[in-house]
Parts: C-alpha cells; sequence; structure tokens
C-alpha cells in the first residue's frame, strides 16, 4: 500500500505544480503568452487533479475490505474428488501458481511481467498445505476461488480472473480437496505490492473488482460433449477474455487481444482443433500469452465439448 500512497503523493504535488503554474501565468504581461499559460497549466491541474482520484477510488478499491458471507461447505476428500480437483488445478492453476507452470504450486512469477506493464509485485502465491492456505478453513478457501475475497477480507488478483470463479460448487470442493493433500512446498512469495500504475487502471475500472456481496451457487450439466458442458468448459478456460464473445479479437483494453479465431475455428474438424492446441502446446515459449499447455490438458471429453460450442460460435 504504501507504494501507492506515494505515488498519489506525487500526483497531488504535480497538481499543485501546476496549479502554482496557472497562477502565475495570470500575472504575465504579454496576452499571448498569459493566455497560453493559463490554458496549457490550467489543462495539466485538471488532468493531474482527475488521475489524483481515480488513483485514490483505485487504491481504495485495492486495499478496502469486502464483507462476503463465508458458505458452509463440506469437503468429502475421497479419491475421485481428489483426482478431478488434480486435473482442475492442473489446468486452471499452475499456470499462475508455479514457476514451471505445473504442479506442485508453490508460488509463480510476477504477473505484472505477464501484462507487460508495471503494476508492483503481484505474486501468485504458495497455494500447497505450506502456504497460507493452511490457516484457512474450507468454507474461507471456497469464498477465495469463488470470489476472489481473502482470508482477510481484500480483494486479490483473483477478483480479476474469472475462470476458476465460474467452476461449479462441487468442481471448487474437488480442487480444495486436492489442495489439502497435495505436497507442501516451503517457499514464500513477495507480498502484494500494487503500483500506482495499477491503482489508476483499478480506479478507472480498466481492472475489474467484481466482488459479489455473496457466494452464489454454481451448478453444470452433467460431464459430456455436449453444447452445454462445452459452454461450461469456455467459462472456466476464460476464452472469451482474450478472444472475445464473439472469438473475432475484439476485447476491451487493457488486456490484450487475442487473434480471430472465427474463420479456423468454422473450418477445423474437431481433429485439427485437437491437433492444433497440441501441437503448439509441444513448442511452446514461456513468453506466450496463450496458454497452450494448459488447454492441452483437458481430457477428450473437455476437449470435445469445448470444440462443439466454440464451433458454434464461429458458425453465427
Amino acid at each position: 500500500m504504501l507504494g501507492t500512497i506515494v505515488g498519489l503523493i506525487v500526483l497531488i504535488l504535480v497538481t499543485a505544480l501546476f496549479g502554482w503554474l496557472t497562477r502565475k501565468a495570470w500575472g504575465a504581461a504579454r496576452g499571448w503568452l498569459k493566455w497560453l499559460g493559463i490554458l496549457l497549466a490550467a489543462l495539466l491541474t485538471l488532468l493531474f487533479a482527475l488521475m489524483t482520484v481515480v488513483g485514490a477510488v483505485g487504491t481504495y478499491r485495492l486495499f478496502r475490505a469486502y464483507s462476503v458471507t463465508v458458505p458452509e461447505v463440506t469437503v468429502a476428500g475421497t479419491p475421485e474428488q481428489i483426482a478431478r480437483g488434480e486435473h482442475l488445478a492442473d489446468v486452471l492453476c499452475a499456470g499462475c501458481h508455479s514457476l514451471e507452470g505445473d504442479l506442485p504450486m508453490s508460488g509463480g512469477g510476477n504477473l505484472s511481467d505477464d501484462a507487460g506493464m508495471p503494476l508492483g509485485d503481484i505474486y501468485a502465491p504458495n497455494i500447497t498445505p505450506a502456504g497460507d492456505i493452511r490457516d484457512m478453513s474450507d468454507a474461507t478457501l471456497f469464498r477465495l476461488l469463488r470470489t476472489g475475497v481473502s482470508q482477510e477480507g481484500r480483494a486479490t488478483a483473483m477478483t480479476s480472473i474469472t475462470g476458476p470463479r465460474a467452476l461449479s460448487d462441487e468442481d471448487t470442493l474437488a480442487v480444495i480437496a486436492y489442495l489439502r493433500q497435495a505436497p507442501p512446498i516451503e517457499h514464500e512469495t513477495p507480498a502484494f505490492k500494487p503500483s500506482i500504475l495499477m491503482a489508476l487502471l483499478t480506479g478507472a475500472g480498466l481492472v475489474p473488482m467484481d466482488v459479489p456481496p455473496a457466494v452464489s451457487p454454481v451448478t453444470v450439466a452433467a460431464k459430456a460433449p455436449s453444447l452445454e458442458y462445452g459452454e461450461y468448459v469456455m467459462d472456466y478456460m476464460d476464452c472469451t477474455s482474450c478472444h472475445g464473445p464473439k472469438l473475432d479479437g475484439a476485447v476491451a483494453p487493457p488486456f490484450p487481444a487475442g487473434p480471430n479465431l472465427q474463420a479456423d475455428l468454422y473450418a477445423w474438424s474437431q481433429q485439427q482443433f485437437v491437433d492444433e492446441i497440441n501441437t503448439h502446446a509441444a513448442s511452446a515459449k514461456p513468453e506466450e500469452v496463450m496458454p497452450w499447455e494448459d488447454v492441452s490438458r483437458l481430457d477428450a471429453i473437455e476437449l470435445e465439448a469445448l470444440y462443439l460450442w466454440l464451433h458454434q460460435i464461429a458458425s453465427q
């Protein structure tokens, strides 16, 4: 929080400086110089004043306490539930919570690097039993996965990552079941320290902080190669955040736009779709934005269902 406070102080000082320059310009002897100085200095004063207000709003949203009711949950911890949770964690969580992009999830790199912007220290934490989750109840962890709100009530980066929040209640419990018995790895990641740019983007609404007042139940159709299940897979894989609701690459900033997939998905057969994923996953480079390896970890039913749903969107 200190970094954003310092940034806000700098913005206030710059605003005051241009306000002072506006006043000085008023006393200029030459008319054209006077009015030009007033215009420029006043515009810059208003600009930095606006940035100060937006940054203050963003700082408040980043560090305020959110009151979200902790749900009552029961984690069975059966072998089947743990296996399902391990699969989902490997697909959805390991890409951020592991430096290698694979299990175990002892903590990842700075998400600012992935964004390509100086957003501060935003590290995906260690979520093995040796990390902070050891002090969380199953209900608190369920709330964190579903809403992004931490044990302390603060919004985390998970509030802006929609994938895991789309998981059904059953699948969310499965992830918790796996996390509880995963191998504990001792590793501490840097604390959350957003920059003033992060506060500005948050205050402007470009980084969503969508925290619901309560945890709503999420159900899903039975796992099958169907359109309904394909829509569910697309939701938790969060395809539309980069490729747009119509898969045409039209997304709102500041997130990078993915390529237009409509033509390819309309023309590809299911096997071509799977082959394309596996081919890119085998040669993927760390700097690539597209999580090819994560998508390639989906099982045959999930891939078929995803193809059916995406192909339907591309056909519209």
